[in-house]
């Protein structure tokens, strides 16, 4: 209410809080800042680094024999839709090695097969695999053939279970020289290897010293042609060549009276092996002109027949003595099983074990002296030491003593392996990579560093503008 002379005054606007305004603003905005940056300094914040999950390995890898054969040709668009998924090609050899995208292009539009000289053990290479690819998250196709030369040795025990190992099955046959004897001045005995992918099988061709060819079961023919001591033979598989036998076998059988029932046993078989072979062997006991000798005798082997063992003889040392009363049993192809009872013999963890118990002990072993060899027996054949003279098989079982087998045969031999043999049963479990813990790093002294620095700054503005 308007009272005394308050009723003349006019009413009018303060014009003091009008003109109020912000005229420093960016220098306010600094200085809020640095309170800000203070205060959450106080809180001492943490920047938590989380590392990058680890990317797997994704691989196809081929074996050489696939790769440059016809047999590649059913798998190729299983390999193709794999590469469009991410997968690298390589190679089932030592090195692992890529293939690019021009060679593999390469390979698939090749003409004709290669012939390859491949020594790769299947079973051996996989370590190496499973030592690179041991990530869960890595994915590898393993494609190989089943053939068995590819395979020696122990089959390992297990196969991890980011492997999927797949056999390819190659429909080949494959021809080859394996032995030649002369049987008259103008004539020669061929043994002729056939490998399929069920069995290896032998054909024995009687032919004329100047015939040129043999016709094959499949039509073709086996191109022979001599070059002086030695036969080669032609195939569109490959080349084998032997040596021309111009002599039939000696063997000489020593034996003294106490072991007289083995030399029957031992006659019968090394008969049987001639005459299934036709071989030409003859049993003569004159060691001096002998290629294999039985030394059956309790005396230690004389040291000229030691002498005659580093120059390329034979031997087969089966000392007399009184079998152990203790039987064992020994397995033969089949489900065949003979007893035998066996002896300690001096020495006889030297060399090679070729013949074995079912219990794992060494029946029989070999020990290279030289250019010969000795063949130490720790068993009999008579009945009063084992069944294998009465076996069948004891033929089957020198056979290849008496006539080692040719280094040709495990190159030509293309028979298959069930896919039970040739991939490890069990399968493992692939552990995770380890995820490395979180990284954590305190921020405190980033901070206050750059509340330092603004500090700084404002302090420069303020200093500016005072002067103006």
């Amino acid at each position: 209410m308007r009272v005394g002379s308050l009723r003349w005054l006019e009413a009018s606007a303060s014009s003091r809080w009008s003109s109020i305004k912000l005229n420093n603003f960016w220098l306010l905005v600094l200085r809020c800042l640095i309170l800000i940056l203070l205060a959450v300094a106080l809180a001492q914040p943490v920047w938590v680094h989380q590392p990058q999950a680890q990317k797997g390995q994704k691989a196809v890898l081929v074996s050489e024999e696939l790769l440059y054969t016809s047999a590649l040709e059913p798998i190729e668009p299983v390999i193709d839709s794999l590469l469009q998924h991410g997968y690298t090609l390589c190679t089932y050899t030592s090195d692992l090695k890529n293939i690019a995208q021009e060679k593999w292009r390469q390979i698939k539009n090749r003409s004709t097969d290669s012939t390859l000289n491949i020594t790769q053990n299947h079973w051996a290479l996989l370590p190496l695999l499973t030592s690179k690819y041991k990530n869960l998250q890595d994915s590898v196709w393993l494609f190989t053939s089943d053939q068995s030369r590819y395979f020696a040795g122990t089959r390992p025990e297990a196969i991890p279970e980011n492997i999927r190992w797949i056999p390819v099955a190659t429909e080949v046959t494959s021809y080859w020289l394996q032995t030649a004897v002369h049987t008259s001045p103008d004539g020669l005995l061929l043994v002729v290897g056939q490998s399929t992918r069920e069995a290896i099988t032998y054909s024995k061709h009687r032919i004329l010293i100047t015939t040129r060819s043999i016709k094959l079961p499949n039509g073709q023919e086996l191109q022979l042609q001599r070059q002086n001591d030695s036969l080669q033979a032609s195939y569109s598989g490959g080349i084998s060549q032997v040596q021309v036998q111009q002599e039939p076998l000696q063997v000489a059988i020593l034996a003294n009276e106490a072991q007289q029932a083995e030399v029957k046993y031992l006659q019968a078989a090394v008969q049987a092996i001639s005459s299934y072979t036709g071989f030409p062997i003859t049993l003569n006991p004159d060691t001096a002109t002998a290629d294999f000798a039985f030394w059956l005798r309790q005396e230690e082997l004389p040291q000229s027949m030691s002498q005659r063992v580093r120059q390329g003889l034979q031997v087969w040392v089966q000392q007399a003595s009184k079998p152990s009363a203790q039987k064992t049993s020994m397995a033969l192809s089949g489900a065949e099983h003979v007893q035998v009872r066996q002896v300690s013999l001096s020495g006889s963890d030297a060399g090679a074990g070729l013949w074995q118990t079912n219990a794992g002990e060494t029946l029989l072993q070999v020990q290279q002296l030289g250019k010969g060899k000795i063949y130490t027996f720790r068993s009999g054949f008579s009945p009063a030491w084992s069944g294998l003279g009465q076996s069948a098989q004891l033929p089957e079982l020198l056979l290849p003593i008496l006539f080692p087998k040719q280094k040709t045969t495990a190159k030509h031999d293309v028979r298959a392996l069930d896919e039970q043999q040739l991939i490890p049963t069990k399968r493992v479990a692939v552990a995770a990579a380890a995820v490395p813990e979180a990284q954590q790093e305190p921020l405190l002294k980033w901070l206050i560093l750059a509340a330092a620095l603004l500090f700084i700054v404002e302090r420069w503005i303020a200093g500016r503008r005072s002067k103006v």
